[in-house]
């Protein structure tokens, strides 16, 4: 499999105020995902000293999972983002300041405070697809300790399998956003099937045995693994709410920069995907079940 440098082009060049609107706008994690990853940590002999979120945006996730760490430290390219994070703050399981730095998935051994393996518990939270792979395993590789963890995971929206509405949510997805995907919005669509791995990168890295790779999926193309609900959870949202949270999509900004005559009127990307839905929804039903399709990708660091 041959890597690829899917960079971001949106995220990192995000404003104070979209870093702002995208913060309190995309919810945080469901804690199904945070046990799954927690849980696979522990019984693999992971410690839980020091937590590091690469490509943390805002820092929902770093918050999230530095209540079970003594430290945790959010990395992030984008200025503006590590900016909304610090304002957000957030604090360890030991009442330690969680601390935000200016850095890029390929440079992590840069940042100061990460020392050559140091860290325990190295996650990405939806933000693997934008790395650099070859770059970035390396960087895992030495910042991770013996014996450490690194969890990726992705979540793409989704709605069961109700015909009509995943009708309009594919089209939206796949013919009308489609031109504005990128490479790394390909890879989260397809659950990190093609997400390179540290043996496919084109310098092979040793330190995570191909034999330690797990892979945990759910709910692909909105088919329920369990037959009855999303592994992260069903919620039901307005139309309204399900227009505020696609509006925070990277296809969707892209879309808008290509459009900004039609930003704000029926013809927005968004605005006309959901009154397309409000049209085929009930009348007196007027909300949405929807989930996520997830994968979770483990990885433990050789011991020494």
């Amino acid at each position: 499999m041959a890597s690829t440098t899917p960079k971001d082009p949106t995220f990192r060049s995000y404003s104070a105020q979209e870093a702002k609107a995208y913060a309190t706008k995309r919810l945080s994690y469901e804690t199904e995902i945070y046990d799954t990853v927690l849980t696979y940590h522990s019984d693999t002999g992971g410690r839980f000293g020091l937590l590091l979120d690469v490509g943390c945006g805002p820092g929902n996730a770093t918050r999230d999972v530095a209540h079970s760490f003594d430290h945790a430290i959010g990395v992030d390219p984008g200025a503006a983002m590590i900016d909304a994070a610090r304002e957000l703050s957030g604090k360890t399981k030991m009442g330690n300041e969680i601390l935000y730095k200016v850095s890029p998935a390929e440079e992590i051994s840069s940042v100061e405070e990460l020392k050559e393996g140091s860290v325990d518990l190295l996650i990405a939270a939806m933000a693997a697809h934008w790395f650099d792979m070859d770059k970035f395993w390396a960087e895992a590789a030495w910042v991770v300790k013996p014996g450490g963890t690194v969890a990726l995971f992705t979540c793409y929206p989704d709605t069961p399998n109700y015909a009509k509405v995943q009708e309009i949510h594919l089209r939206l997805e796949r013919e009308t956003l489609g031109p504005y995907a990128q490479p790394g919005n390909i890879i989260s669509m397809n659950m990190y099937d093609d997400l390179p791995l540290p043996w496919t990168v084109s310098t092979p890295v040793e330190a995570f045995p191909k034999s330690e790779f797990v892979k945990h999926e759910y709910d692909r193309d909105g088919v329920l693994s369990n037959g009855v609900s999303f592994f992260s959870g069903d919620s039901t949202e307005t139309l309204d709410e399900a227009e505020q949270g696609m509006g925070t999509a990277s296809m969707v900004t892209r879309w808008r920069a290509a459009h900004p005559e039609l930003v704000g009127t029926d013809k927005d990307v968004v605005k006309a995907y959901v009154n397309e839905l409000r049209d085929a929804l009930p009348k007196d039903h007027q909300k949405l079940t929807t989930g996520t399709a997830t994968a979770i990708l483990f990885f433990k660091k050789a011991a020494n």
